[in-house]
């Protein structure tokens, strides 16, 4: 028997009715279903609720795929998103056709693909501690409150890189891409390239630029932050306070996320064109909005 887990978004009461409603739709059809709260579940990899699991649906926006990723990742467990969000990057469904579609990914149809994506393992170090991180999107190390520079040596593979002195840096996935990475003026990367991307936060000299990785590079970050701490975050989700001389290592993960999909992945040109198309509006219409008031 089929083992399948939903996740949902606690905070929207939508997604844990349809999950509460899954459930015996799907042990009708012979699987063994049970829904869990995403906030309940922590930030690390490989809970004991999905282990074992032979699919995980997801019910949200790409913040909660995204934590869903790095609990699926270590099981191996291949992740079905619906999309509660606003972009769905990495949705696959819309609600509406949830019931219709399901029967295809659940039996595996010839038409259903595996969408394998490369992460990121960081490694933040300070004051003689050590803490791993694992990341379906970025890491991201910028300054703290004070509106000043910080100073960060990086080294790639052991080789002395530059001194750069931006607001911070961001090391993206290929996933990670169309997020800060985009915002602060980073190259997009087709979702199934495994390259990193290393883009600075406003970089103080015009020839600091993004520099795009080969797939097994080691990215070494030591920042100086002077009297005030910075800031260290995974995915957005996971954030610690770095003190003055905090060292960050970055390579890929051993591990992936696995989404199912029936989309062709020429799709992900489709949805970027949508997005700038939709941020550009969002833009405008805020913009007017700014000068009626």
């Amino acid at each position: 028997m089929k083992t399948i887990a939903i996740f949902y978004q606690g905070r929207k009461n939508d997604t844990e009715q349809i999950a509460a409603q899954l459930v015996p739709v799907l042990e009708q059809q012979g699987y063994q279903a049970t829904s869990i709260d995403i906030r309940d579940e922590g930030e690390a990899c490989g809970t004991t609720s999905i282990m074992g699991c032979d699919l995980v649906i997801v019910l949200g926006g790409d913040g909660t795929i995204i934590n869903a990723a790095r609990l699926c990742a270590c099981g191996e467990v291949p992740i079905l998103g619906v999309n509660f969000g606003r972009v769905g990057f990495l949705t696959e469904l819309e609600p509406d056709d949830l019931l219709s579609h399901l029967p295809y990914y659940l039996e595996r149809d010839k038409s259903v693909w595996l969408d394998k994506r490369a992460m990121l393992q960081a490694t933040l170090e300070q004051d003689g501690q050590r803490e791993t991180f694992l990341a379906l999107n970025d890491i991201v190390i910028a300054r703290g409150t004070w509106p000043r520079v910080v100073q960060m040596h990086i080294w790639i593979d052991d080789d002395y890189y530059n001194t750069t002195y931006a607001d911070g840096i961001v090391v993206s996935t290929a996933t990670g891409s169309t997020a800060y990475n985009m915002a602060i003026g980073g190259p997009l990367l087709h979702p199934q390239v495994q390259s990193s991307v290393l883009t600075p936060i406003a970089p103080h000299l015009a020839f600091d630029r993004s520099l795009i990785l080969q797939p097994e590079a080691t990215i070494k970050i030591q920042i100086f932050t002077g009297s005030q701490a910075g800031v260290f975050s995974a995915d957005g989700q996971m954030n610690r306070e770095i003190k003055d001389g905090a060292t960050v290592t970055i390579c890929k993960s051993q591990y992936v996320t696995q989404f199912l999909r029936r989309r062709p992945p020429t799709y992900f040109y489709k949805i970027i064109t949508e997005k700038l198309k939709n941020d550009s509006v969002d833009a405008v219409e805020s913009h007017h909005h700014y000068h009626v008031t």
